[in-house]
Formats: C-alpha cells, structure tokens, sequence
C-alpha cells in the first residue's frame, strides 16, 4: 500500500484517525457533512425493480480501490430471517466458537440483561479463525450456513453481473470478474457489537486467498466505518463543521467515513481487499424505524418457535426483551473465501 508516511508514522496516524472519530461529536449537521462528503467521493447508481429486493437498489463504489456499498440488495424478510438465525442458530451449532467458554442453554432469554447475550461479541463459522495465531487452522472447520452461504453467493453473483453488463468499474476488471465467478464463503466471523464496543483499525489478511472479495453485512443500528484508501481522497467538507476540532478530518486524506445502516452490504475487494478498516462508534441511541420493525417481526418469530404460546403483540415480555436487545446490539455478518478456488 502506498502512502505517504512510514510503517510506524502510519500506525499513530491511524490512531489519530480511530480517536477522533470515536470521539467526535456527532451532530446532526455533522453526519449531514460527512454524508455529503462520503457522496462526493462514491460513484453511485440506482437500480429499479430488481427481483427478490427492494425498488431502487443502490450500488455506490469507490473504483480506486474496488469498495463497493449495496443497499436495499437484501428483502427485509432475508434480513429478518439472517437476525434470527444469528441469535438462534449459528450460536448453537456444535461446530461453532464463540468467545464465551459455556454454551448458550434454553434458558438464556433474547435481553440486553441475559447473562449470556449480554456478553456475546464473536462467532465463527466454517474455517474457524485462530486469534492467538491470526490464522485458520485446516484441523478445525465447522459446519458453514446454508442460508449465509446462499445469500453471500447471491451478492457476488449480483456484483459479477454488474461488471459484466458494465454497470460499474473496477479497478482492475478481469480479476475482480475471475474472482466472483469462483467465489466460495468458506469463513465466517459474526461480530455483536453492544453498547460501547468498538473495532480498531486491521487488515483481513490471514486467508490464503487475498484476492476473494470479502463480504460483510450490517443489521440493526448504524455505525460508522473507516476505510483506509490507498491513495489520498480530497474531503470536500463545504465549511467547518460544529464540532471545533472536525477540520483535521480534511486532513485525514487516506480515510473514507462511511455510514453503513441496517440491510448494508458491503464488498471489500482490489486494492481495499487489505486495507485497513475499523468501526469506531455504533449509534445506538438513533435506531432507524425500520430497525424496531425488523426487530419486532423477529421477536414474533422466535417466541412462537422456542416459547410456542401465545401472546399479544405489544404485551409479550418476550418480545419487549429482545426488541431491547436488538435496539442495543448491531451484528455484522463477516463472510470471506480462505482458499484458493479450484477451477
């Protein structure tokens, strides 16, 4: 990656950048600017009435890098069946790690107070990851979703056709377009992020393919994410912001802000493959409508599974309990390919 700075300037300039962003103050003119600004810098195109998703499916890409941004990809059914079975199922498969030394039991109730939910940040699926080594064991694989994989599949598929069609660019078109056509999920890492849980800033660089686009999906409340670029982008902020401090955002010229909501798909391939990226603050205390309405059609399914009786909609203790839960915690679906595909 070429910058402009040595490996150790580089290291304290990323945690500058991961400080001041933690900590800035989060106006609403302020995300208004930083929206405007992450506008300016992604190419972006509407898609109208593609099937199996919502109308006006939005592709924004950033092609020095091959970052690409999809929303409205993923029907709010698939994104309410993916939720409950990353709280449901994939945390309860035999095959799975997580970061807790005990197994989720039956009486372990949906709630920001369960003492089991309460404290789940990671799971893994398929390859598992080795976070000692920062390395995938072939010893220890686990069973990989069926509908995970399915629906990753489905977003590279989308995004083959696209270049394809020539819709939108690539940095580096014939192995991008290699790539998807031989793309298999292989690993998963399902984050859970809760109240003041954050990611610094890293590089996706254990798999031994390095090339397979990486796909990561968001679900409940929004959060910021850091891209660092490879060369330097021009922040256009159009005058200084509210918060006194916010012109040093214009001078972290090798960031992109970007704001990933609920339903997000985003594809790190290319040059942003490696890159480093981090998620410095989750907005928990402005949850998108769409969000609690996810929430609650996810509630309902999961008591009449699990509790099997029934309730009143806006009286279940149940369902109150996890809308809470899912108010306070965003899961972010992590989904790469390890090996290299075989042809």
């Amino acid at each position: 990656m070429c910058m402009a700075y040595s490996d150790d300037d580089q290291d304290i300039y990323l945690r500058n950048v991961f400080k001041f962003y933690k900590h800035l103050n989060y106006t609403h003119d302020v995300c208004k600017r930083i929206r405007t600004c992450t506008d300016l810098v992604f190419k972006e195109i509407v898609f109208n009435n593609l099937s199996n998703s919502h109308p006006n499916c939005i592709v924004q890409s950033l092609v020095t890098e091959d970052f690409f941004i999809i929303k409205n990809f993923l029907s709010s059914t698939k994104l309410e069946d993916l939720w409950q079975s990353a709280l449901t199922e994939w945390c309860r498969l035999p095959t799975a790690q997580c970061n807790l030394d005990t197994k989720v039991s039956p009486n372990n109730r949906i709630c920001p107070t369960d003492s089991w939910y309460s404290k789940l940040r990671w799971v893994t699926l398929g390859y598992h990851y080795q976070w000692s080594e920062r390395a995938y064991d072939e010893s220890k694989i686990g069973e990989f979703p069926e509908l995970l994989s399915e629906t990753v599949v489905s977003i590279v598929n989308f995004l083959k056709q696209l270049i394809e069609n020539g819709e939108i660019l690539s940095n580096n078109y014939s192995n991008l377009l290699e790539k998807c056509k031989n793309y298999n999920p292989e690993a998963s890492i399902v984050n859970y992020y809760r109240t003041k849980t954050t990611m610094g800033f890293h590089s996706d660089d254990a798999e031994v393919d390095k090339e397979a686009p990486l796909i990561s999906i968001s679900i409940g409340p929004a959060a910021l994410f850091l891209l660092e670029t490879s060369k330097p982008i021009k922040h256009k902020f159009d005058s200084p912001l509210s918060h006194s401090s916010f012109e040093q955002a214009a001078g972290y010229d090798h960031i992109v802000p970007v704001f990933l909501h609920h339903g997000d798909v985003v594809i790190m391939a290319g040059k942003s493959r490696l890159a480093r990226h981090a998620v410095p603050v989750i907005f928990l205390n402005d949850v998108a409508e769409v969000v609690l309405k996810g929430a609650l059609n996810v509630s309902h399914k999961i008591c009449d599974k699990f509790l099997r009786q029934d309730h009143d909609n806006d009286e279940c203790i149940h369902c109150q309990e996890f809308v809470q839960y899912a108010k306070s915690t965003r899961i972010n679906m992590n989904v790469r390919q390890v090996m290299p595909a075989h042809k």
